[in-house]
């Protein structure tokens, strides 16, 4: 069993074809509504995240010796971008395949919609959670965290549905190899949200 097929990245070959398919046509419906009526303001924030999303995702973390996960921060990515975020996903995404090979072809409208769909929902959540007046580091853990979790359980379940093999233990390894990235992951974000409020509260989206 590849090594890389831990990884909350889909690799090539590994689901079938109108999984693939409909992976494309998913990401491609949530780019055009995160590009419907963008303001060019909105352009070098996407940039930022968009690198800060490449950067991250591109540092391994070995897990037990046998394999590695990453950190993903969707979640910040929701956060500050709100229905934006999508973009910022793609672009890493992309890089990420045609730079360091991570990821397939075939796969890379699926992991647009496995990272992108969590931060959706980042960005819908945090607004309602300031208003609560949940301290900023509460609400990026929650977020942070969730946003991680978010995208490990719709991996498992493409894995597990959509694969072109029977793969359920590998699923479920998948899953629970990011259980510490999640915790991790959570507090980063927490912290990360709670500086951005304090030095520059308008980058994250209301």
């Amino acid at each position: 069993m590849p090594l890389s097929l831990f990884a909350v990245h889909l690799s090539g070959g590994v689901v079938a074809g109108p999984w693939a398919v409909g992976g494309f046509v998913g990401a491609a419906a949530l780019l055009a509504a995160a590009c419907w009526r963008l303001p060019e303001r909105d352009i070098p924030r996407v940039g930022v995240l968009s690198a800060a999303f490449f950067v991250a995702s591109s540092i391994s973390l070995p897990l037990g010796g046998l394999t590695s996960v990453h950190p993903i921060l969707n979640g910040l990515v929701g956060a500050c971008l709100g229905r934006r975020a999508p973009l910022a996903i793609a672009v890493g995404l992309t890089l990420h395949l045609f730079l360091l090979a991570h990821g397939g072809l075939d796969s890379l409208g699926l992991n647009v919609c496995i990272m992108a769909l969590p931060a959706l929902g980042v960005a819908a959540v945090h607004p309602a959670l300031r208003r609560l007046g949940l301290r900023a580091f509460t609400r990026g853990t929650l977020l942070g965290g969730g946003a991680v979790a978010g995208a490990a359980i719709l991996n498992f379940l493409v894995l597990l549905l959509g694969g072109i093999e029977d793969w359920p233990t590998l699923a479920r390894l998948v899953l629970l190899a990011h259980v510490p990235v999640m915790l991790i992951e959570g507090f980063l974000v927490g912290v990360m949200v709670s500086y951005v409020e304090k030095v520059k509260p308008d980058l994250l989206a209301s």
